[in-house]
């Protein structure tokens, strides 16, 4: 059969494939917008740093077009979202008020920390006056945080033609990750599937959440068993490269049944009240969420309401001196959120 011929029909297929069938974009509103305020270099004509705003929105415009998206969710921390998790474990993320974020190298000293965070305040708020503009929904709650947020939409509230991808650098998301679910990392580039999944980490997505239990997250400040780094969870568990999960409950009994192989398992047993405050601290697809948060959420995912005002972008765009970052902002604005439901 002609080469080309062949190619058309398979294009054909997909597309026949695609019909009826929705795709979610979910994006970790904050993670995306620190990653491009602290790397994306744009100034206005003015001198002043905009690579937040410019950097998010193209961001998310990229996604949008390269997985075909009809429709886009942006997720931000509430007020007071890391509240239930802090009252789990007071040292939950303790350590991110040491860490400095920075603005793009390239003019680190055109801003002091005190000029660094108004910059960052200036442009978070911009980018939601802007982001209002765009066919796309934004969900924020106070005393919830983004991450469960994404979680119950992903795991609880998509229907039956829906399929979603979680736009995140946060590795957390991979525990979500399966036949409808996808994870895209805009650091690594990467859109992670089971099978990519499976080939980087070497677990399961169905049992990410045994190794990540075990090993901790030092960017939360939430520490792990000592001597259980990823070769060795492998190692002492095999069984979480293989699809049927594994509940903490069973893997706290296979500890026992192996306890006498190595003293890795005596050690787990002897920090079962550790893992198991890790697994309520990490674990998203079954999240902590007030009954009445819920069916806010719900009703929320349900309108699906977001409408295009492209003159009223272009103005604010104007306004905040951004339009000339986007090029042909008509162009821009027509090729990513056309298939965008209005």
């Amino acid at each position: 059969m002609n080469e080309t011929y062949k190619k058309l029909l398979n294009e054909v297929e997909k597309d026949y494939q695609q019909l009826g069938k929705e795709k979610v974009l979910i994006v970790d509103g904050l993670n995306t917008f620190i990653r491009s305020w602290t790397v994306n270099p744009t100034m206005d004509d003015n001198g002043d740093h905009i690579g937040g705003i410019v950097g998010t929105l193209k961001g998310i415009g990229y996604a949008i077009r390269e997985y075909n998206a009809t429709r886009c969710i942006i997720v931000f921390d509430g007020k007071g979202g890391s509240k239930s998790r802090k009252d789990l474990y007071s040292g939950y993320k303790e350590n991110r008020g040491n860490n400095r974020f920075r603005v793009n190298r390239a003019y680190a000293d055109l801003m002091n920390k005190e000029e660094e965070g108004v910059s960052m305040k200036r442009q978070m708020i911009g980018l939601i006056e802007l982001l209002e503009y765009l066919p796309v929904e934004i969900m924020l709650y106070d005393n919830i945080e983004a991450d469960d947020v994404m979680g119950y939409i992903a795991s609880q509230l998509l229907k039956e033609e829906e399929s979603a991808v979680i736009m995140s650098a946060d590795k957390d998301f991979l525990q979500l990750v399966n036949d409808k679910v996808k994870v895209y990392s805009p650091t690594k580039k990467k859109l992670y599937d089971k099978e990519l999944v499976i080939t980087e980490y070497g677990v399961h997505p169905a049992n990410f959440m045994v190794y990540r239990t075990l090993d901790g997250d030092k960017s939360d400040n939430i520490d792990g068993i000592a001597g259980c780094g990823l070769k060795t969870i492998i190692k002492r568990f095999p069984e979480i490269v293989d699809s049927k999960e594994i509940t903490i409950d069973a893997m706290f009994e296979l500890c026992e049944e192996r306890k006498a192989q190595n003293g890795i398992y005596e050690k787990i047993l002897n920090q079962k009240k550790l893992v198991e405050r890790n697994y309520k601290l990490m674990q998203l697809f079954d999240p902590e969420i007030p009954t009445n948060k819920k069916l806010t959420i719900n009703q929320k995912y349900l309108d699906n309401s977001a409408k295009l005002d492209k003159l009223g972008f272009i103005k604010k765009a104007m306004g905040m001196k951004v339009i000339n970052s986007f090029g042909d902002v008509n162009s821009w604005i027509q090729t990513t959120f056309a298939k965008l439901h209005k």
